[in-house]
């Protein structure tokens, strides 16, 4: 072996040697950036996940309550809490009833309600009424006492005035058969639609109306409740009202008309992807032939009031009246 072929055989197992060290030297500063930079980046990414959940949740939640504010019968919320993850989480709604002019609160069935990463509502868990009579006649059945299986409170239905029933049930002329010291909830259902001044003018002053009913039923749908006489029961999923000023404490009343937040209150929805279906259905119900949504539209067919019994009395004979159920009664003390 000459000198030459020396070199070489030198060179090439300096160039590996070199190589070797050249590779070690570079895994070990690639895992050292990794471990430097991974837990950045998945810090980074749960700060963001988090976030985003986050909104998603606030989202959903402003949802719920815009929801809640045309829909839910005398229904309010006190609370709402998050329990969220990196992928979603859930919603529980705390609510209850106003009773009487002191604004009693009167705690009602949460609702839990499950969302995604991206804002949109998967589901709500609801209780269901229990009907303890049944009949094999659906007219029947529809007039039967519901309860609510959270509270075992009477649920309140009513009764729609293009629709013609065999049987108007008529509680108000049950009022004196109460306790002076209770409290009543009081679904009353008119004879026909009005529009809100002129039923407002019509009831009397010293009963307090907590949530209006109004006609939001396309003809399909009121076609369907004909062929069973179908009454609407408060926790249907399509039932549509507003809450009363009367049912607010006086310093969070709103200086704004009721319909007019009724109405502001759809047409947020409507831009929103959770609700958007229920209230497009109520959107299309209202819209006059100019095809907007305006305060002419919106026509009242029934009201929840609550009081006292002698307070509630003074609905006694009041015509416009066609039926009267109850809801919660509540010792005053």
């Amino acid at each position: 072996m000459n000198k030459e072929q020396n070199n070489f055989l030198f060179d090439e197992k300096q160039t590996k040697k070199i190589m070797r060290r050249a590779k070690f030297w570079s895994t070990i500063k690639t895992i050292g950036i990794t471990l430097i930079v991974s837990p950045i980046v998945l810090i980074v990414l749960w700060y963001g996940l988090r976030y985003l959940s986050l909104n998603s949740a606030q989202k959903v939640s402003d949802d719920i309550r815009l929801f809640n504010e045309i829909s839910a019968p005398n229904v309010q919320i006190s609370n709402q809490v998050y329990d969220d993850n990196l992928l979603g989480g859930k919603i529980t709604t705390t609510t209850y009833k106003v009773l009487g002019d002191q604004h009693r609160p009167y705690i009602w069935q949460p609702i839990e309600s499950d969302y995604n990463l991206f804002g949109t509502l998967i589901h709500s868990y609801i209780s269901n009424s229990i009907q303890i009579e049944g009949s094999e006649s659906l007219a029947e059945t529809y007039q039967f006492e519901r309860f609510n299986d959270y509270t075992g409170d009477r649920e309140m239905f009513f009764y729609h005035p293009k629709i013609s029933y065999d049987v108007y049930k008529n509680k108000i002329s049950e009022l004196n058969q109460l306790d002076k010291n209770t409290l009543v909830e009081l679904a009353i259902s008119f004879d026909n639609a009005y529009s809100f001044g002129e039923i407002k003018s019509k009831l009397p002053p010293e009963v307090q109306v907590d949530w209006w009913w109004v006609d939001a039923y396309t003809d399909d749908t009121l076609d369907f409740f004909k062929q069973g006489q179908n009454t609407i029961s408060a926790n249907d999923p399509y039932i549509y009202g507003f809450q009363s000023e009367q049912s607010k404490p006086k310093a969070r009343r709103s200086s704004n008309n009721e319909v007019d937040t009724f109405i502001q209150n759809i047409e947020l929805l409507r831009k929103s992807k959770n609700f958007e279906w229920e209230t497009n259905q109520v959107y299309q119900s209202l819209i006059g032939e100019n095809k907007t949504l305006d305060k002419s539209d919106v026509k009242i067919i029934g009201a929840v009031v609550t009081g006292t019994p002698e307070q509630l009395e003074a609905l006694q004979g009041q015509t416009y009246i066609k039926a009267s159920t109850f809801g919660v009664i509540s010792n005053r003390k």
